[in-house]
């Protein structure tokens, strides 16, 4: 009996005691994580919501980078950490649903709080402004008539980057006939576009426009108000599943956040996202926002989970 007394009394202080650091949440910085490179989309999207996001919750917060695994290395060290709300990464569709399934990494389905949705922008296919391609129908003809020549890039393998010209190449019959060159994060990639040793790269608006780029589709279900004469993949004959893909992301805290700071991170992204500055930043970037609160973006992710099976095997992944 006094046993049980003296558990149920410690038990009462460990509660109370979390209760109290939930309230005084944050008492500290908060580290915001990019999974790859400074200098690629997800790099720039987070500092760009990094400031709101720190005024929102009443305290500090700063972006470190971690690239590496394409993302792989950023949320496996994530998964480790303490569930205390002070460690958090914008993780995209492929680095959570999709890098999980094809590689052995020490996370998974389970594996995360998440905190928001943020962002959801297609996918393009670009090449150099002075390529001497002005469309996709040019590159197919350069490529049966000098197959094995020509070089696409990515951000990683099973990256977003790499989906994207798995798709558009396999899905227009010519992908056994290029190759691919990998690097870690957009950013290495599209400097070797511009330096012409890799002749074509996938990414979002947001990053083609931050170099002289010419887009020749769009993985969307229509094309773009910004490049009204940009094609969409179906238009150049990509089929589904493959005709369409979006780099969605979010703030992921590890497995077992108390309900507590999850609210508290949760406002804070909803009223950082909503600000004039942010939304001033995704109008300049091209950032299509996509905003989910905590509870509405765990399904989501878990039905994408699921969902990315199918494109995983469509991919050959």
């Amino acid at each position: 009996m006094k046993l049980g007394y003296l558990t149920s009394a410690a038990l009462a202080v460990v509660i109370t005691a979390g209760s109290a650091a939930a309230q005084d949440f944050p008492q500290r910085p908060i580290n915001l994580i990019a999974p790859f490179n400074a200098g690629g989309g997800t790099d720039l999207l987070l500092r760009g919501l990094a400031p709101h996001f720190a005024e929102a919750i009443g305290g500090d917060a700063f972006v470190s980078n971690m690239a590496g695994g394409s993302g792989t290395v950023a949320a496996s060290a994530l998964q480790g950490q303490r569930p205390d709300g002070y460690q958090m990464a914008y993780m995209s569709v492929t680095v959570s649903t999709i890098q999980p399934q094809i590689k052995n990494v020490p996370y998974g389905l389970d594996s995360w709080t998440p905190i928001c949705s943020i962002a959801a922008s297609p996918t393009m296919l670009f090449v150099s402004a002075d390529s001497p391609y002005q469309s996709m129908e040019d590159v197919v003809a350069a490529v049966k008539a000098d197959p094995g020549k020509l070089v696409y890039g990515s951000s990683g393998p099973g990256a977003i980057t790499h989906l994207t010209m798995v798709s558009a190449f396999a899905g227009l019959g010519i992908i056994d006939d290029m190759k691919h060159l990998p690097f870690q994060g957009s950013g290495p990639a599209i400097k070797e576009l511009t330096a012409g040793n890799i002749q074509f790269f996938g990414d979002t608006e947001l990053l083609m426009k931050r170099g002289d780029f010419r887009p020749l589709m769009v993985f969307n279900n229509a094309r773009l108000e910004n490049f009204p004469d940009v094609p969409t993949a179906t238009e150049v004959g990509i089929e589904a599943p493959l005709n369409e893909l979006y780099l969605w992301g979010g703030l992921f805290a590890p497995a077992g956040l108390e309900p507590e700071v999850t609210a508290t991170l949760e406002s804070a992204c909803e009223t950082a996202v909503a600000s004039d500055g942010f939304q001033e930043f995704a109008a300049n970037s091209g950032t299509i926002i996509n905003y989910r609160g905590a509870e509405e973006f765990d399904a989501f992710y878990r039905a994408q989970y699921e969902a990315n099976a199918g494109l995983i095997e469509a991919a050959g992944l």
